[in-house]
């Protein structure tokens, strides 16, 4: 008799959390033939992993071939079945080819409680650490660590921070591996720079430095007014490099009036209020159009991803985030996505041998190859970044791949809730309303009554 296997991954959009209470956990996995060891390369601490070794694969292939379903999902993402299939789906079948990939699209009607209503089995789950909530709120959440210890897989190949993440967020234990990630890096306008006679921005820069450069940037010439440095301030704030988050779920404090919160409001801050507070509100929204559509912006500070497949029309180079002062060397917060295995799925080692593979050699080099940012400290993987990507040529790669990233913040839906009071106070600050002290402390009281609601509902 042939037995069908159903596998779901859930997707979330999103950014990074920790140190949450780990809900249940449904025991009992499916007797399934055993895997074989999994081939794990040796890695290091703070992202020096070096290896000549060919690539190898997670693990082995399943001793049973029968053929299975696998369902992915992606609640509150935009992904589409064939953005899917490309980043992952179809290396998965051409890995297993007993495996049929099938992927549910968020839609109304999707959202996960409507999945699990309608009893539409899900057993992998893809997660942003700052949606990775979901996985409690639902009691999706199910430890891996008994998989892990029982396969041999070493966690010391991947990216310290966002295993740490995971195993903050799971109370020591771990939900799930993390695939891929994202960083962030400061994207230069060399044209710019060359038309002003102004000497580009420097590897090792703090953000004293970056300041005084985007002075010198920021004029007005041939009617059209140029800006030093843009930005996302609500990305630099959650990902800043001191680890500072709004909310502190371990200690149920709003951090929004800390003083290292309020450093972190008031370095974006200044880059705001170089040029005249008219233009408060386009550096506020129109950040990507500034630097790539209109090019009137020398610095842009964001996703590391943002060039990849964009066919950029001036000449441009990149270098690592500036420092703060007080943590050299410490690059900004990652934003790993996570593959989790559902509480539910009946098909437990069939998914960690998957997810296994999406974290091996083998597939980190593929995806590094196109552009996407691998979890592994491995050197040779690193090196292969955006090898297909015509217009990453001749860039400064070696800025994606610090040597030390400064730990992921807890991102709960509390911290969620602190962040946009926050996001209102920056607001009111670059645009004149409030001083910062003001905008701050109304922020956090805001917050504070905001937070103990939401707690009040459960």
């Amino acid at each position: 008799m042939t037995c069908t296997l159903s596998l779901s991954f859930i997707v979330k959009k999103g950014e990074p959390e920790m140190n949450m209470k780990p809900g249940k956990h449904l025991s009992g996995l499916a007797a399934v033939a055993l895997l074989t060891s999994l081939m794990a390369a040796c890695g290091g601490g703070g992202g020096s992993a070096a290896k000549t070794e060919p690539p190898k694969t997670g693990a082995e292939p399943a001793a049973n071939k029968e053929p299975v379903e696998i369902v992915f999902y992606s609640p509150n993402a935009g992904r589409t079945p064939e953005q899917f299939m490309k980043e992952n789906g179809n290396a998965i079948k051409e890995k297993f080819p007993h495996v049929t990939v099938k992927f549910v699209q968020y839609a109304k009607g999707t959202e996960t409680a409507d999945l699990l209503a309608s009893g539409q089995p899900l057993d992998i789950i893809i997660s942003s650490t700052s949606t990775i909530n979901e996985l409690v709120d639902y009691n999706l959440q199910y430890d891996i660590t008994e998989l892990i210890k029982k396969y041999k897989y070493d966690l010391n190949r991947l990216e310290p921070s966002a295993v740490q993440f995971m195993q903050g967020f799971a109370g020591g234990g771990m939900y799930g591996l993390p695939i891929r990630s994202n960083t962030f890096l400061l994207f230069y306008n060399k044209n710019l720079f060359d038309k002003f006679g102004v000497s580009y921005p420097k590897e090792g820069s703090t953000w004293d430095d970056i300041y005084e450069l985007a002075k010198k940037m920021t004029r007005t010439e041939g009617g059209t007014q140029y800006f030093g440095l843009v930005t996302s301030y609500s990305h630099m704030i959650t990902n800043n490099q001191l680890s500072i988050p709004s909310y502190d779920t371990r200690t149920d404090k709003v951090m929004i009036e800390d003083d290292k919160f309020k450093a972190v409001v008031n370095n974006f801050a200044r880059f705001y209020q170089i040029a005249d507070q008219k233009y408060a509100s386009d550096l506020l929204t129109k950040h990507a159009d500034l630097f790539k559509k209109d090019q009137a912006a020398a610095m842009y500070a964001y996703y590391g991803s943002e060039m990849i497949g964009y066919p950029a029309t001036f000449d441009w180079d990149i270098i690592s985030m500036p420092y703060f002062k007080e943590a050299m060397g410490v690059a900004p917060q990652q934003s790993p996505a996570y593959f989790s295995i559902a509480s539910l799925s009946k098909h437990k080692e069939q998914a960690f041998e998957i997810i296994s593979y999406l974290t091996s050699d083998e597939f980190q080099t593929r995806q590094s190859k196109d552009g996407t940012m691998p979890t592994l400290l491995d050197k040779t993987v690193q090196s292969s970044f955006a090898q297909t990507q015509a217009d990453f040529k001749g860039k400064n790669i070696k800025a994606y791949f610090s040597e030390k990233t400064a730990p992921i913040s807890n991102k709960d839906k509390y911290n969620n809730i602190a962040a946009g009071k926050a996001s209102t106070a920056f607001q009111e600050i670059v645009t004149g309303k409030k001083d910062t002290n003001t905008a701050l402390r109304d922020a956090a009281e805001a917050a504070r009554k905001a937070v103990d609601a939401e707690k009040a509902k459960k």
